[in-house]
């Protein structure tokens, strides 16, 4: 039998019609439990608290500084929270000048851009929110200038939109407890001059960004309400009506939670994580189920100093967590279906031009996942030859295991005809009940009686 080989041939051919936008995350099952992190060592933890009992697909929220614009470290994060099922909600931030961020230069959104667009992300949408409460000065280079956010929530907003509309694009979050000092601004005055400043600004994006504390002193009660408890986001909602963001904006609540006694000194004011714990599973399974929310991520999972020693989950110095953590893991949850760019390249390249007539051959065939999911034997996707003279009648075989960028190979069984001809050879990759997806590759091939075959390999032999 001849041995016969397959090289990547680019054509990509998608397993759904990508429209290239975001999509509502709420319109498909959606795990609302999240978490917030700052170090990628915390992702196996982080995974098993928002997708335990039940769930997949929890999320996470994460920052990345203009100086950690590392494609390999982001794309490794990324391909390891893929791994995991975790959703990524990446928050854009400045560099540190002392305790303060800088301002964002607006004429680097450029380079944002390439970055982001350089790593595969983990789902279609593109979670991006643009820095951090705004409303302190030490958030915005020691200055407060809602105008100045505007235009820049602006132009960075318009600018990932230009690249791609996959990007899910989020203001930043506010401190809603925050008064009008020399310090801070209060968010309903700040709202308001943005609006001055852009009347379209609150229209522009695609969800709502909460940060809704428990306030005062992150110690309300978990039943209060209004613009300083956990339901802040209902205010947010209400108020930013009047200059145009919907009502029904998804809503992610990227930062909230309880400070607890516990940290390097003990801070009797503060409630003890076993209370903590009970406030936890009752916002959860009776605050936080507005039909808006998103995703709920409590900051922060493990922080080991100041000035968040007091928000940490993780006990301090240790492996072990507080008692929040196992109460909130044990809750119920769904498994999440968030959508997944699904491309793949094909490749029938080097298919041998000519076979023997009536001969059985496994032709390997390469197949390489260009997208964003992992197969595996729950994909349910075949490679199978569809086009030998018409019938399809050709033996298919299951897509292996592989990751995105990687490549595999199948090896599809191939009964010539009887007679000479030329054959069609057209190749595809199918479902489970045999729907074909994308495109189709093909090969002309002509099948040859074996006297004639060897009389043209005598030939070859006597020419060279």
């Amino acid at each position: 039998m001849k041995k016969v080989f397959a090289v990547l041939l680019l054509f990509l051919l998608p397993f759904h019609q990508h429209a290239f936008a975001v999509v509502n995350p709420l319109s498909v099952p959606n795990n609302t439990f999240g978490i917030h992190i700052i170090d990628e060592h915390d992702l196996t933890d982080a995974a098993l608290l928002v997708n335990g009992t039940g769930g997949s697909w929890g999320y996470i929220t994460i920052v990345v500084t203009e100086q950690d614009r590392d494609t390999g470290k982001w794309q490794r994060i990324f391909d390891r929270m893929r791994t995991l099922k975790l959703i990524p909600v990446v928050r854009i931030a400045t560099k540190p000048d002392g305790d303060t961020w800088e301002r964002p230069d607006e004429t680097d959104v450029n380079e944002w851009v390439s970055f982001f667009n350089s790593l595969n992300w983990v789902v279609q949408n593109r979670y991006v929110i643009l820095f951090n409460e705004p409303n302190h000065a030490k958030e915005w280079g020691g200055t407060i200038q809602p105008e100045e956010y505007a235009h820049v929530a602006k132009r960075f907003r318009d600018a990932l939109k230009e690249s791609s509309d996959d990007y899910f694009v989020l203001p930043a979050g506010f401190d809603l407890a925050a008064g009008n000092t020399k310090e801070t601004m209060n968010a309903s005055s700040y709202f308001d001059a943005m609006y001055e400043a852009d009347n379209e600004i609150f229209t522009l994006f695609d969800g709502w960004t909460s940060h809704s504390y428990p306030n005062p002193a992150f110690s309300g009660p978990v039943y209060g309400n209004g613009k300083q408890s956990i339901r802040g986001f209902e205010w947010e909602l209400q108020y930013l009506f009047r200059y145009g963001l919907s009502e029904q904006a998804p809503v992610f609540i990227t930062e909230t939670g309880w400070a607890h006694e516990q940290g390097q000194s003990v801070k009797p004011q503060y409630f003890n994580t076993a209370q903590i714990a009970d406030f936890y599973e009752a916002a959860f399974t009776d605050v936080w189920t507005h039909p808006s929310i998103v995703m709920v991520s409590p900051f922060i999972l493990n922080y080991q100093g100041e000035p968040f020693d007091h928000f940490s989950w993780r006990k301090l110095g240790s492996d072990e967590f507080y008692d929040q953590y196992d109460r909130v893991k044990g809750l119920q949850k769904t498994a999440g279906m968030p959508l997944q760019i699904n491309t793949f390249v094909l490749s029938t390249d080097r298919i041998p031009d000519t076979f023997m007539t009536n001969s059985f051959y496994l032709i390997p065939v390469v197949i390489k996942n260009t997208g964003q999911q992992i197969w595996d034997s729950t994909t349910g996707l075949h490679i199978q030859a569809v086009g030998a003279v018409g019938e399809r009648k050709l033996s298919k075989r299951p897509v292996p295991q592989l990751g995105p960028t990687h490549e595999g190979i199948v090896y599809i069984p191939f009964k010539t005809p009887e007679k000479e001809s030329p054959v069609p050879l057209v190749m595809a990759v199918t479902t489970a009940d045999g729907t074909i997806v994308g495109d189709i590759v093909s090969k002309m091939v002509n099948i040859r009686e074996p006297q004639s075959l060897w009389g043209q390999i005598m030939s070859y032999m006597s020419e060279n």
